[in-house]
């Protein structure tokens, strides 16, 4: 297929989780098999010749989650950019059309980020231009999103201030970055379905269904599948969060930095 050079996807990774890597690999290769966006993968070192691992282009720098995106912005040399992190993986099948659709609107609406899936716990109000969308309020908790979403690449090197890693975009430029002249959007209609496999190094229950259903071995020497406990506890934070997450954020924030 044509390449499209609106856009390209840009994998977050590090040679710690070089695992997912053919985790991903299948499972976007399966769902997502005309993919015309160039698939780049972001790592400090690779395991092994990046070669056997099939992607677009690989950039390797051994640097923060601030520089390892600029430079996967610059390779891609594309107007928008998807973000993606490793742990994010499709759970079924992808239609073309429904991405370039997306793109369109980000251009139209001068959006900064479409994420393509709502966030359940993150308020967030009907978007007044286009009911199809939800919109984010500038200065409020997770506004900014690591979720796999499509980005302005400009407008994303403009937002990230250095030294920051992914968690402090999230949880400080939420805050810190109020640009009201570029909305923050996510989509109300269920057409990119990913899951989020993995979470604090384990392996979550939905990620080691996935995997199954589509016959992928899983080493959990390598990597641990999480105990019950841990996952009843990711649910109760998320509870507590979904209760005033802009308080919880900022409480999150002061207490990094009283730490430091």
């Amino acid at each position: 297929m044509k390449q499209n050079n609106d856009m390209a996807i840009l994998l977050y990774s590090c040679k710690k989780n070089s695992d997912m890597w053919s985790v991903f690999l299948t499972l976007f290769r399966k769902y997502w098999q005309e993919c015309p966006y160039k698939l780049i993968l972001l790592t400090d070192k690779p395991e092994r010749n990046q070669e056997s691992f099939g992607f677009d282009d690989v950039v390797v720098l051994d640097a923060g989650w601030r520089d390892m995106i600029f430079a996967g912005i610059d390779r891609a040399g594309t107007e928008y950019v998807m973000l993606w992190m490793d742990d994010y993986l499709l759970c079924d099948y992808v239609k073309n059309e429904d991405i370039a659709y997306y793109v369109e609107k980000a251009r139209e609406y001068h959006a900064a980020n479409i994420r393509l899936l709502e966030s359940p716990t993150i308020i967030a109000k009907t978007y007044k231009r286009d009911e199809d969308f939800n919109v984010y309020e500038p200065g409020t908790a997770y506004s900014f999103s690591t979720q796999v979403g499509i980005w302005n690449a400009a407008l994303l090197k403009k937002y990230i201030r250095p030294q920051w890693s992914a968690w402090d975009f999230e949880r400080k430029g939420s805050l810190e970055v109020k640009d009201f002249t570029h909305p923050l959007l996510a989509s109300r209609n269920y057409t990119f379905p990913y899951e989020e496999g993995v979470r604090r190094g384990k392996w979550m229950d939905n990620g080691i269904r996935l995997c199954k259903r589509n016959n992928i071995r899983l080493d959990f020497e390598k990597r641990k599948p999480m105990s019950n406990f841990e996952l009843a506890w990711i649910y109760f934070k998320g509870g507590i969060l979904g209760l005033s997450p802009t308080v919880v954020v900022k409480v999150q924030n002061f207490v990094q930095r009283w730490k430091k």
